[in-house]
């Protein structure tokens, strides 16, 4: 074999593995991402099993499509830096090996890489976009069968409100039914019913009531004050729920530029009109550029990668972390400049690609100009690694007689601290880039400003924290052990007469003390950033701004379900601003009372409704009093009818506990609410667990790398999530109970980490 193919092969195969390792490591942490944005709609929504395996099948695609270039590039430089820092790159030019014999390697990863992004851009990413389409529709048709859940109010229904007592979702059966219908002409209808459901042919949908009886209030400011009361066997009530545009949707051919493939965005570029012209020009342009990036991001990186000299994968790691930021930056800004300049579409589609090959090219003719040494800028004046690994070792030989913390101890705390840091770090960066590029066509559409995306980034970092901290602890003890094993500082402190024991102190010390931060932002950070951060994403998709808190206009049920409010509830004074309340007979069936009043205080363990005008209904009868001031016993607590919200991500543990009673004590189905609040419990503890079961296998796998250690680790998120997301749908479909769906993950794994210590020498 020539001494150019062994080049070859040796650039190759140091590269390979970190493409590899790259391109999985990116896609489990995208995946996840996406897949936990997917999945409160889908536990929330009850869709079937069959419509969520679908929904994750059509976002492997586009987590792929970021994953792809980022590992080539990440492959590639630390590739490169492990062959710089090792000093085989001076032994290579030193030969006479050429620029172009060290690069070409890498250039034909980026080939590889480019054919599979171009695969996926123009063929699996559009079929992708349809499937999801698809399925979402589908998943809200199958929701419009039984949109009710009962003991739970509706408004879905555009101009009803319904509450039902009692039912069978899954037949679509409804029991004691309560329906609030806000007429054209400002009056209101109030229907009581013994039973009801929603019969769907076509595209039509009726409300079929049984044993109903209907009141109509004259509007507020009416002069005719005559009310209306009738009493059907069965009434029927033609309602829109929306399912005929879902239909119209389904069955249309129409589908959107991110949803063609090549043939189709050819020809809407040489047939359609001159705005879809324009669209079908950026799309193609935008995906032949992303086409492109993993061959621009291995030319940039190689030359970048033949320019360190010391640093290894840590300088690697941060040069991509910079080189991505900024290619989407730019990215982003090309977006908007094509389109916003009719002339500029090729111009902005390719302006991040022409920079990074600007770039590259002047690195190719200033190569001559000093190697980059990025562990000394890095550490300053960092003393050499074989020195640094001697010190360390002389400092583990007295480590038994030193007391805690030793000198060891205090090593790992701040290799454990440094390596968690970085580790973080990159993949926040990932997790909010992938953010940015799934959300760029809303943010170039709706001419979103720059702070608006900033605040929105801003408050999703506590929602990533808590989702990153256990793979980042997992990756963090891997790393650090498995390294502390290939230089035999362990088995340097096993002769020092101290046990594996001792040695993994440090590590569930730092891990208890991150769980602990992981708990404090979860409660004191995470409720109110993720309200706020939902409002912006909608804001940024172009809905309305709304902050899903529960304010406005609230409904709420008794606990004995007899009588229901309609309010707006003044925070500063504890106050009912226009209640509304609707009293039912003893069945729980039909009304027997409404009160409308001006505001409603609490007095006495009564609530006292002032000027308020009382409708009663005995039978056919209707009695309508004039307004004067009523009070109510039996009344619960101010605390109940304060705005909540009930999205488990929006609350903190104490609040969602209090929910979750309040639900109960309503009859509510409560069997998701209780498997979250159990999770949020659990979601601190992976933290530990993730360092307990990382560090026995990081002593056990680390003498072969760390290279191996980062594959255990991705394996292990992998099969942690995974597990967590099967027992969750387990608990939320009622197979398991919450407190075993929410704890078997760390459990078990916690019992693996226990094995493995048991098969460590100690």
């Amino acid at each position: 074999m020539t001494a150019k193919k062994l080049i070859t092969k040796s650039v190759i195969l140091e590269a390979i593995p970190y493409v590899l390792l790259s391109a999985v490591l990116l896609t489990a942490i995208l995946f996840t991402q996406q897949a936990g944005r997917f999945s409160e709609l889908a536990v929330y929504a009850d869709l079937p099993l069959d419509l969520v395996a679908e929904i994750a099948a059509a976002l492997l695609p586009n987590v792929l499509i970021m994953a792809v270039p980022v590992a080539v590039l990440a492959g590639i430089v630390i590739g490169f830096s492990r062959l710089g820092s090792d000093s085989e790159i001076v032994a290579m030019r030193a030969a006479g090996v050429g620029t172009w014999t060290l690069l070409w390697p890498a250039l034909l990863i980026g080939v590889i890489g480019t054919g599979a992004a171009a695969y996926l851009h123009m063929k699996e990413a559009p079929q992708a976009a349809r499937d999801l389409r698809r399925v979402a529709i589908q998943g809200a048709l199958k929701k419009l069968e039984s949109p009710v859940e009962p003991r739970t109010f509706n408004t879905e229904i555009p101009g009803y409100v319904i509450y039902v007592r009692d039912g069978d979702k899954a037949q679509g059966t409804w029991g004691r039914v309560f329906i609030y219908a806000q007429q054209p002409d400002g009056s209101t209808r109030i229907v009581t019913a013994r039973q009801g459901r929603i019969d769907s042919s076509a595209d039509k949908s009726e409300l079929v009531l049984t044993d109903a009886v209907a009141l109509k209030l004259p509007p507020p400011n009416s002069t005719d004050r005559s009310n209306v009361v009738e009493h059907l066997e069965q009434l029927r009530l033609a309602v829109n729920t929306g399912r005929a545009e879902l239909l119209e949707t389904l069955s249309q051919k129409e589908v959107q530029s991110e949803e063609k493939d090549w043939t189709d965005l050819q020809q809407q570029i040489h047939s359609a009109s001159v705005s879809e012209r324009r669209e079908g020009e950026r799309t193609l342009h935008r995906r032949l550029a992303l086409s492109v990036s993993p061959l621009l991001f291995a030319f940039f990186g190689g030359l970048i990668g033949l320019r360190i000299r010391r640093g290894g994968r840590g300088a690697g790691v941060l040069l991509t972390l910079s080189i991505v930021v900024v290619y989407y930056l730019i990215s982003l800004l090309g977006e908007s400049i094509a389109r916003n300049s009719a002339g500029h579409v090729v111009f902005g589609e390719w302006l991040a690609s022409a920079v990074v090959l600007i770039f590259s090219l002047l690195l190719l003719i200033f190569n001559r100009l000093p190697a980059l040494n990025l562990k000394n800028r890095l550490r300053g004046r960092g003393r050499d690694v074989s020195a640094q690994s001697a010190a360390i070792n002389d400092h583990t030989v007295g480590a038994g007689r030193s007391g805690f913390p030793s000198l060891l101890d205090t090593s790992l705390f701040r290799t454990l601290t440094s390596s968690f840091v970085v580790a973080f770090v990159a993949l926040v960066f990932i997790f909010l880039i992938f953010t940015l590029f799934e959300l760029w066509r809303f943010i170039g559409t709706n001419h979103v400003p720059a702070v608006v995306i900033a605040r929105y980034l801003l408050y999703l970092l506590p929602l990533v924290a808590v989702e990153l901290f256990p793979a980042t602890m997992l990756i963090t003890v891997l790393i650090t052990y498995a390294l502390l094993a290939r230089r035999s500082e362990a088995v340097a402190w096993w002769a020092s007469g101290q046990s594996v024991y001792r040695l993994m102190l440090p590590g569930l010390l730092f891990a208890i003390a991150a769980a602990a931060g992981a708990w404090l932002v979860q409660e004191h950070l995470m409720p109110s950033a993720n309200v706020k951060q939902e409002a912006l994403r909608a804001r940024i998709r172009g809905g309305q701004p709304r902050a899903m808190t529960g304010t406005g206009r609230q409904w709420l049920a008794s606990v004995e379900s007899r009588r229901l409010y309609s309010y707006e509830f003044d925070e500063q004074r504890e106050v009912l601003r226009e209640p509304s309340i609707y009293e039912l007979d003893e069945e729980a069936v039909h009304l027997n009372r409404v009160i409308i009043g001006k505001t409603a205080v609490w007095a006495n363990n009564k609530l006292l409704v002032k000027e308020a005008e009382t409708v009663s209904v005995r039978g056919m009868i209707v009695e309508r009093q004039a307004p004067t001031d009523v009070a109510l016993n039996q009344i619960e607590a101010p605390a109940v009818f304060r705005p909540t919200v009930d999205k488990p991500s929006q609350l903190s543990v104490t609040a969602l506990a209090g929910y979750l009673r309040a639900a109960r004590q309503r009859g509510s189905d409560t069997a998701a609410l209780a498997l979250a609040l159990q999770r949020k419990y659990a979601n601190p503890l992976s933290v530990i667990v993730m360092a307990f079961i990382g560090m026995p296998l990081a002593l056990a796998f680390g003498r072969r790398g760390a290279i191996v250690a980062l594959v255990v680790a991705v394996g292990v998120s992998i099969a942690y999530w995974g597990m967590g997301s099967g027992f969750q749908q387990l608990g939320n479909h009622g197979l398991l109970p919450p407190e075993v769906a929410a704890w078997s993950p760390p459990v078990i794994f916690a019992a693996a980490g226990t094995y493995f210590l048991s098969r460590i020498r100690t």
